[in-house]
């Protein structure tokens, strides 16, 4: 997707107005929510969808008034995954850049600098499970289905199905991942905080939440998230000396000492 430029003159907060394929954007206490917008078909994600979704994400990150991310979906459903007829007639080189988008766009959550969220509305299947598994929070109500029945439609679940194991151990995962059955997210134990199906409060949950972040330096939360991907992806010795590394980083901003002095500045009243 080809981005607008805009004029010298014009604030980069301007880009938030810009239009999104099937894609509702607002701006909330610094907190950007991303509604996945195409309930007719409970919100079936579809190639230039993907696409918008990981352009919102980037323009996100680039906007410095927003310190969170949250995504949700309008309608009964959170998300059903992939539009299952962009799978058809595929030649595997076109498999492979069909699955690349995919893995673009869910993994946008988890790689962003800024914390993130999803807020479970209703069903969450396939390539959203995946976007809820990269997410930084899960906020959800209590009776959603959730899961991953690639298996279902022929195809293996991947990209970031791979946290999968990490959220729910290995004999859970194993029966998700092959059976492609739904699961209550009750069951699955990922979720961070419930919400009640009532007017608003999925919204004030998820809200609630991320004020928790929000607050916090920009410094400290692309370090934090940086050190739990690579926690993820290297053993506990590189671990450890890569976080002594980021942890010095962090005093080379100026937001590091000024969060210090606020604290200790507390703690002395």
């Amino acid at each position: 997707m080809v981005r607008p430029r805009l004029p010298p003159s014009l604030p980069r907060r301007l880009l938030q107005t810009r239009s999104y394929s099937a894609l509702k954007v607002k701006d909330t206490d610094r907190v950007r929510w991303l509604t996945l917008s195409r309930p007719e078909k409970l919100n079936a994600l579809t190639l230039p969808d993907l696409d918008a979704f990981k352009s919102a994400v980037d323009d996100a990150n680039a906007d410095p008034s927003i310190r969170a991310i949250a995504v949700t979906g309008e309608g009964r459903a959170f998300c059903a995954g992939m539009d299952t007829h962009v799978f058809a007639g595929l030649s595997v080189d076109e498999a492979l850049n069909v699955i690349r988008k995919v893995s673009n766009a869910v993994g946008s959550l988890r790689l962003s600098p800024k914390p993130t969220a999803v807020a479970l509305n209703g069903y969450c299947i396939g390539a959203a499970f995946e976007m809820a598994l990269s997410a930084d929070f899960r906020v959800s109500y209590h009776e959603v289905q959730a899961g991953l029945p690639e298996t279902k439609v022929g195809i293996p679940s991947v990209v970031d199905a791979a946290l999968l194991p990490h959220y729910t151990g290995l004999s859970l995962a194993r029966e998700m991942l092959l059976t492609g059955d739904l699961y209550p997210v009750e069951k699955i134990g990922f979720v961070n905080r419930f919400a009640e199906r009532q007017e608003g409060d999925l919204e004030r949950v998820t809200m609630d939440l991320l004020a928790k972040v929000t607050d916090l330096t920009p410094t400290v939360m692309k370090a934090q998230k940086g050190l739990n991907e690579y926690w993820l992806n290297h053993g506990i010795q590189d671990s450890i000396e890569h976080s002594i590394h980021v942890f010095g980083e962090c005093f080379s901003s100026p937001e590091t000492k000024e969060a210090v002095d606020k604290y200790n500045a507390r703690k002395k009243e």
